[in-house]
């Protein structure tokens, strides 16, 4: 499914992370959709072998939930590897400092992987990192995760053209590809490389073996359906959009919708000012460290473009006629 050559380089630091002394977290960062989870477990499982007291999987943010905070990441990895108080227990939830402790004993001296999946924080990660520890972090991030120290940090974003063709081809077949290659392009362009969307494309495709790729590459070709189509069973593109974009605080979904209103390039000294006025930098660089928006430093007169996802692009076009989701209770 491609990023064949980032795999490598998270399984080879990964692997010297055991039995030797702990190493930073190894961190990939990328937009929604762009398959931090897919890439993240790849590499996890391609170092198995070097971690032979198990992995441990914790999902900090799914789909429904608010985010995990750092002290009931501390006791479900602490249950994952048997060190949790049973319930029975006369103090079955002790002072979250004791459970750091064991946490980090734990850690210390066995070899495990823990594999933290839609971080929101440093804060979230921080427990987890032992100096001289044998155990290591692999952590896929929804924003830079600056302040972590000395952090292995990768960022991914969109496939190139004749990298998401071939995710394509690989789902759907290549004969079948190969034969309609004006509409597969078309299906591949429209997901803007984003591998969620392509792997969503190519799975819709698969179970409708009767319906040519032109079918659903003009459904795609029409902006206002693209999210609504981009979805199969579980696997939906909004949704991926909906989870970075449910915690921004007011002023910074105004600013997305002001970007999703303005030319392809946003250049704030040079494009006019919309009906809410410019969003202010330090909007748009917290925007830029959330993932939603990247720059551009290769646009004429040396001028630096703020340039939208694609698919944050659809989302924020259409959150203005959204009805607001519930607030859930916190995850513990």
């Amino acid at each position: 499914m491609g990023r064949e050559a980032l795999v490598e380089e998270l399984t080879e630091h990964l692997a010297q992370c055991a039995p030797g002394p702990g190493r930073p977290a190894a961190v990939v960062v990328g937009p929604p959709g762009a398959g931090k989870t897919a890439l993240i477990l790849r590499a996890a499982h391609g170092v198995r072998e070097r971690f032979p007291d198990g992995q441990v999987f914790v999902d900090l943010h799914s789909p429904g939930s608010l985010p995990v905070t750092p002290d009931a990441l501390v006791r479900r990895v602490l249950r994952s590897l048997g060190g949790a108080p049973a319930a029975e227990h006369p103090h079955p939830h002790p002072h979250p400092e004791e459970s750091r402790a064991r946490l980090r004993h734990a850690l210390s001296s066995r070899r495990v992987l823990v594999v933290l999946d839609n971080v929101d924080s440093e804060a979230q990660v921080r427990p987890l990192l032992v100096d001289g520890g044998r155990s290591a972090v692999l952590v896929a991030a929804r924003r830079e995760l600056s302040a972590l120290p000395g952090r292995f940090g990768r960022r991914i974003g969109a496939l190139e053209e004749p990298e998401a063709y071939r995710v394509l081809a690989d789902l759907v077949g290549a004969e079948r590809v190969r034969a309609e290659r004006p509409a597969a392009l078309s299906v591949v362009r429209s997901c803007a490389g984003l591998p969620l969307a392509v792997h969503i494309a190519g799975l819709w495709l698969t179970a409708r073996p009767h319906r040519p790729l032109r079918d659903l590459a003009d459904r795609l070709a029409d902006e206002r359906e693209r999210l609504s189509a981009l979805r199969i069973g579980d696997l939906s593109l909004r949704a991926s959009v909906s989870a970075y974009y449910r915690p921004l605080p007011p002023p910074l979904r105004t600013a997305l919708r002001q970007l999703a209103a303005a030319p392809a390039g946003f250049t704030p000294s040079r494009t006019p000012a919309g009906p809410l006025g410019d969003p202010p930098a330090d909007l748009l660089e917290e925007l830029v460290h959330r993932q939603l928006l990247h720059t551009d430093t290769t646009a004429p007169h040396g001028d630096l473009h703020y340039r939208l996802h694609d698919a944050v692009r659809l989302y924020a076009s259409e959150a203005p006629h959204r009805t607001p989701s519930p607030q859930l209770p916190p995850d513990h």
